[in-house]
């Protein structure tokens, strides 16, 4: 499933995002007292989908908003001459934060100043056609530039490509790899569920459009996290799968992630991840 040997840098990612109240006002010129609740049902009653059945269809990936970027990294280093794995979880914004600190064009602009400038190789679940888009699509409505990232090399083999989903695995998309041909691909949260992983816990996709609408971001942004947090063990089952880690390195590995979930769950604000490494144990 996966041609490329592990990359010293991994970075696994997921975004965030709501409907976009100001879109909805430019798009169809509603006036400014329109509320912000009011001028999303006006982006869901005009997207394709609406119904009686379906109140809140998914929106065009121009008119979301994006409210939080959340990774987990991944590095190798070299230690007194030891392979040694480093993991970090890492939000834009940080936690804990609130509606009032939000900056959409900041957030896009630092998370792919830092993909341009380190290089990392990204891993997400349907990324390459759900959170990719969004986020350039949502930069471009924000004059963002960020040249290190955009930058593409002429010939698949010169370099890397985070676009390019082909002939390189700079930008991994798990779901890709289970709807080969336009196969049925599963969700993660079912693939981690029955994977023995904690998959969502007290969020749902569904909710947070509410969440945001009550002004509760922390939750959105600890959901986020777990959401990385079960795409690397997903991609961790792959790579054993695929043969790019032996039976003791992936064991090794998932000792190594527990302890440092461990650590981070003493943290302050780390009572999502405590719960998630206690339902992982179960």
């Amino acid at each position: 499933m996966l041609k490329s040997d592990i990359h010293e840098r991994t970075w696994f990612f997921d975004l965030e995002w709501v409907p976009d109240a100001a879109a909805a006002k430019k798009l169809y010129n509603l006036p400014d007292e329109v509320t912000e609740i009011d001028a999303m049902q006006k982006l869901w009653e005009t997207a394709s989908g609406y119904s009686e059945d379906v109140p809140r269809p998914f929106v065009k990936y121009l008119f979301s908003r994006v409210i939080s970027i959340a990774f987990l990294s991944r590095n190798v280093v070299f230690r007194e001459g030891e392979e040694q794995i480093e993991f970090g979880i890492h939000s834009l914004p940080k936690l804990p934060t609130s509606r009032e600190e939000h900056d959409e064009a900041g957030m896009i602009a630092k998370f792919l100043y830092w993909i341009g400038e380190r290089e990392p190789q990204l891993v997400g679940f349907n990324s390459l056609e759900s959170d990719l888009q969004v986020i350039i699509q949502r930069a471009l409505i924000n004059e963002v530039s960020v040249p290190s990232f955009a930058r593409r090399p002429a010939k698949p083999w010169e370099g890397r490509d985070y676009f390019d989903s082909k002939n390189s695995e700079w930008h991994l998309d798990l779901m890709q790899r289970f709807s080969m041909r336009g196969g049925m691909a599963p969700k993660l949260n079912d693939l981690a569920v029955l994977c023995g992983y904690p998959g969502k816990i007290d969020v749902a996709g569904d909710q947070v459009v509410d969440l945001w609408l009550a002004g509760d971001v922390n939750r959105i942004v600890e959901y986020n996290q777990t959401d990385v947090l079960n795409t690397y063990l997903v991609w961790l089952r792959v790579a054993y799968f695929s043969g790019k880690l032996s039976e003791e390195s992936y064991f090794a590995e998932q000792d190594v992630f527990r302890s440092f979930l461990e650590a981070e769950a003493e943290k302050p604000g780390g009572t999502h991840i405590a719960k998630f490494l206690e339902m992982w144990e179960q």
